[in-house]
């Protein structure tokens, strides 16, 4: 039982009543009994306010006896405060009896309402003072019963698709482990080494833990998904193991282990820190949002506790329930995922070996429809919170840079076969088309990934100029996310030419997210900076920057041209409208050569997608593919 309000203080009883009771007994003197109904009646309320009822004028019982059951009565209400109200008093009646009546107001837990009884009361004069003729039903519950509270939470709500299809939902499941009442000593232990065994865990250390629990304890292993087939085959495993058991449960789980997970987050029991950081918020035994969106909309999700109110049969422990607040369901999470295209994206990264992700996002919108991570990503949110050098992706940014320096598509660009900066010699990716070099366009500059045909053009766009040419496609906004997201950063001034030069082909300093650079693809389809949400009520930020219609179709004709006659030659024959895209590279490390990200990013119709990795050999022969096959199958999904 928990109270999100302060017990109320109590105070003895006998310093108020009593003494109220004495002078009004020596005024009275011998014209009549001492005290009066009304005194009587309040020094009650007072005291049972109080928790104290020693030392009150009673009949039919004595005070310590009332004071006994008071404390057996209300014991299974904990801390819960009562205030007594005196609602009248009967006049005295010619036998020098009176009647009273009380209400009894049980300050339960939360904001949902009290429990309150009124129960009558009997006064009369007993030994020349006034007193209260003593009965059980005084306490709010019959002789013989005692009262109890418990507090019962309501379902934890569901976060759903844009569909309203459940993501994270409560899913069956088995809690597998040893059953330490059904086996003791050295058999105890031989179990626990056997379903370690079966579960492919450390027997050893499961074994010590089972044998340091408690006699009657049930020391867990493992939780598994009732569909999951490892689950299956240790379930019956169990049943040839004395002791092991596994119990039917339930879990707030995604629809497999990995789906969306990071941003979806996980659900447990609340942890000593969130008890010490927040202890009106959460109580011991309170299952919470822990991670990611569960833990940011953990107040929404969670809904409230019910405080049920039973009456308690002291002989036979049956109960009644005799006041039960009416649950607060918690609220529905709708994102703006699509389920089947997280799938699809999920699908397309299973076999990626080093971290990566795949984001996909609506671009009329600013809505994301899938943000997967790969299994390399080891349940870190790369998608969302990745900070990683675009490399080339970047060049949109420094295309935009030159288109408002007067350059068009079709201006003259020189593409060597390398450029010295300051001494540091910068090349194209290996396998570079000798077609491509010499005196070409912007657009088959862009199209093919000339490094050297950029930086050649670095005194056109200035750090300060790419910085906002960067911002006006979405790079470094405000996105307002409720779980940890990165939207990129691009410095505006640079320690060295080189630097410079390095920036402009999406290295140096500048660092980008995957979902940061989808958004960017959508800004050029757009036209207009797509700012991404995953929350369906969420109201994004407004845009801070943007690019004029102009702007937008000239990069779109280039990155049109990146699939008809450059590096993402693979997406032209893709069923559905035309794909745009941007391949890129990014080296890091100190290897030689050196380790290289790979990325691409690609539209096609309402769809803005980047895809990466955080190792890879090209963005066209490694990020590629991956892209392909999400792209396919999303025009599937969408006939």
């Amino acid at each position: 039982m928990t109270s999100s309000r302060s017990p109320r203080v109590r105070r003895p009883v006998s310093a108020l009543g009593i003494a109220a009771l004495a002078t009004a007994g020596l005024a009275a003197c011998d014209t009549g009994p001492e005290g009066s109904p009304t005194e009587v009646a309040e020094a009650f309320a007072e005291g049972l306010e109080a928790g104290d009822l020693r030392g009150l004028p009673l009949v039919d019982g004595t005070p310590e006896a009332a004071q006994q059951q008071l404390e057996q009565a209300h014991a299974g209400l904990g801390e819960v405060p009562v205030s007594v109200e005196v609602l009248e008093v009967d006049p005295v009646d010619e036998a020098m009896r009176a009647g009273a009546r009380f209400r009894l107001t049980f300050d339960l837990p939360g904001d949902g309402e009290d429990f309150v009884q009124e129960v009558p009361a009997r006064l009369r004069v007993s030994e020349n003072v006034w007193s209260l003729a003593w009965e059980h039903a005084l306490l709010g519950v019959p002789k013989g019963q005692r009262l109890e509270l418990e507090q019962v939470r309501a379902p934890r709500a569901d976060i759903v698709d844009r569909e309203g299809e459940p993501l994270a939902t409560a899913r069956p499941v088995w809690r597998f482990g040893t059953d330490k009442t059904l086996v003791e000593g050295e058999e105890a232990t031989d179990a626990a080494r056997d379903l370690a065994d079966a579960a492919g865990l450390d027997p050893e250390a499961y074994a010590e833990r089972v044998s340091s629990a408690g006699p009657e304890a049930f020391v867990e292993l493992i939780t598994y998904r009732q569909s999951d087939p490892d689950g299956q085959e240790l379930a019956t495993a169990t049943e040839g193991i004395p002791g092991a058991v596994a119990l039917e449960d339930e879990q707030v789980l995604g629809p497999t282990r990995t789906f969306a997970q990071p941003l979806l987050g996980t659900v447990g029991p609340v942890t000593a820190e969130l008890l010490e950081e927040a202890p009106d918020r959460y109580a011991a035994g309170d299952v919470v949002g822990l991670t990611g969106l569960q833990a940011a909309f953990d107040d929404r999700l969670r809904g409230g506790q019910a405080a049920v109110v039973s009456a308690v049969d002291v002989d036979t422990g049956s109960s009644t329930v005799v006041m039960e607040q009416e649950e607060v369901p918690g609220e529905e999470l709708r994102l703006t995922l699509s389920g089947p295209l997280q799938r699809e994206a999920e699908a397309a990264l299973a076999d990626v070996e080093p971290p990566s992700a795949l984001v996909a996002l609506d671009h009329t919108t600013g809505d994301l429809l899938a943000v997967a991570n790969g299994p390399g990503s080891e349940g870190a949110s790369t998608a969302l919170a990745g900070q990683y050098a675009p490399g080339s992706t970047l060049k949109v940014a420094s295309a935009l840079g030159l288109l408002r320096e007067g350059f068009t598509p079709d201006s003259e660009v020189t593409c060597t076969e390398e450029l010295t900066v300051d001494g540091y010699p910068f090349t194209n990716v290996p396998g570079y088309p000798e077609s491509a070099l010499g005196t070409i366009t912007l657009r088959t500059a862009l199209a093919n990934s000339c490094n050297t045909a950029l930086i050649a053009e670095r005194d056109q766009v200035p750090m300060d100029a790419l910085a906002t040419t960067a911002a006006d496609l979405g790079l470094g906004a405000v996105w307002d996310m409720p779980v940890t997201a990165f939207s990129g950063s691009v410095p505006d001034a640079a320690q060295s030419d080189t630097e410079h030069a390095a920036t402009l082909i999406g290295q140096g300093r500048v660092l980008a997210s995957p979902t940061a650079m989808a958004a960017l693809a959508g800004t050029v389809a757009q036209g207009e900076q797509v700012v991404p949400r995953i929350v369906a009520d969420q109201q994004v930020p407004t845009a801070t920057g943007g690019i004029e219609p102009s702007e937008a179709e000239a990069l779109q004709e280039m990155m049109r041209a990146v699939v008809t006659e450059g590096g993402a030659a693979m997406l032209a024959d893709n069923p559905g409208p035309p794909v745009l895209a941007k391949t890129g590279t990014a080296e890091f490390g100190t290897q030689s050569p050196p380790q290289t990200h790979v990325w691409m990013i690609a539209v096609q119709g309402d769809l803005a997608v980047a895809v990466f990795l955080e190792e890879g050999e090209r963005g066209s022969t490694t990020a590629g593919p991956v892209m392909d096959a999400f792209l396919t199958e999303a025009q599937r999904l969408g006939d």
